[in-house]
């Protein structure tokens, strides 16, 4: 394969199992510490999921709300909240089109993980009041950061 080759075929970089883990269990430390039940699911950059946890009283099907907010943000590059607030709130036919699709979900909670700016996955939190998933969500992108320094 000559230097052509690079035209055709796209290499990336994925979030893997044993860092998902580790971060997983800092966003469930935080939900503890708030006192809150919390879904956390980490993505690759992709939106296919790694690793799920779930606080002891959470909703079983809390995960799924994880998902969608961490496909959203996996696939844009930047958090639910920051789309949510940049965007969506100016664009109600954007907002329309978006909302109707039942495996998105744009509310804060979901946060890529990046490593030299590119994509490498995403976290999306459920199961609390969006601020308070969106707190959960920052704690496990600080855990993938202190991960990724060391």
């Amino acid at each position: 394969m000559g230097n052509g080759s690079n035209n055709y075929v796209v290499t990336k970089s994925h979030i893997t199992y044993a860092a998902a883990s580790q971060i997983v269990g800092a966003g469930l430390d935080a939900a503890n510490e708030m006192g809150i039940n919390a879904a956390i699911v980490v993505t690759q950059g992709t939106g296919e999921i790694v690793a799920v946890a779930s606080t002891p009283n959470g909703n079983p099907r809390g995960w799924r709300g994880g998902l969608a907010k961490a496909s959203v943000a996996a696939g844009l590059g930047i958090s639910t909240e920051q789309f949510l607030e940049k965007r969506l709130t100016k664009d109600e036919v954007l907002w329309r089109a978006l909302s109707n699709n039942p495996d998105n979900m744009f509310v804060p909670g979901g946060i890529p993980l990046k490593v030299d700016g590119a994509v490498v996955g995403a976290v999306g939190v459920s199961g609390g009041h969006y601020e308070d998933d969106a707190k959960v969500a920052h704690a496990v992108v600080d855990a993938f950061d202190v991960l990724m320094a060391s």
